[in-house]
C-alpha cells in the first residue's frame, strides 16, 4: 500500500462525495479504492480490474469503470491520455503537480517533479496572455536507451 496516502480519508471523502450526489454506497465502490491506493502506479481500467480478481476480490468490470469515473469527478483521481492510449489513471493526493516521461516502446511512466525552469516558463506564459496559473500538465515522450532489452516492455 502506498504509506504517502491516508486511506481512511480517501474513504471519508468518497462517502461525502456519494452522498452528496445521491450516488449508491456500496462496498465494491470502497474495494475498487483500496485497490487503487495498493496499485501505487499509473494504470487502466483494465489492469486494476486484473489486479482487483488477482487479489480474490469480485468486482464487476462495470463496477470498476463507474467508480474510476466517480473517483476522478471527485479528485482522488487524476486521468491522463498518454499519446493517445487509453486512458491511466493515479491518485491526485500523490504527488501534486508532477510532470510525465514515457518512452513511446515499452510505455513506462516516469514521475518527476517540476524544477524552477518549468515554473518560471507556467508563470511567463499565464501572464504574457493574461491569467494566472492554476496547474499544468507537462509530458515528454522519448525511447528507453536499449528498447529490445528493456524490462518493462510490453511485448
Amino acid at each position: 500500500m502506498n504509506s504517502d496516502v491516508n486511506l481512511q480519508e480517501l474513504r471519508d471523502r468518497f462517502a461525502q462525495f456519494l452522498r452528496r450526489k445521491s450516488y449508491r454506497n456500496t462496498q465494491e465502490r470502497y474495494l475498487v479504492l483500496e485497490a487503487v491506493v495498493t496499485i501505487n502506479k499509473h494504470f487502466s481500467a483494465d489492469e486494476l480490474y486484473l489486479f482487483i480478481h488477482s487479489e480474490g476480490a469480485k468486482v464487476s468490470r462495470a463496477t470498476v469503470y463507474s467508480t474510476l469515473d466517480l473517483l476522478t469527478k471527485c479528485n482522488i483521481l487524476v486521468k491522463h491520455r498518454f499519446d493517445g492510449e487509453g486512458a491511466h489513471y493515479e491518485l491526485a493526493d500523490k504527488m501534486p503537480n508532477h510532470d510525465h516521461l514515457i518512452c513511446t516502446e515499452c510505455g513506462h511512466i516516469i514521475e518527476f517533479q517540476e524544477n524552477e525552469t518549468l515554473s518560471e516558463i507556467e508563470k511567463n506564459i499565464c501572464s504574457r496572455f493574461g491569467f494566472k496559473p492554476v496547474k499544468h500538465a507537462f509530458n515528454i515522450y522519448a525511447t528507453c536507451n536499449d528498447p529490445g532489452h528493456c524490462e518493462h516492455n510490453r511485448t
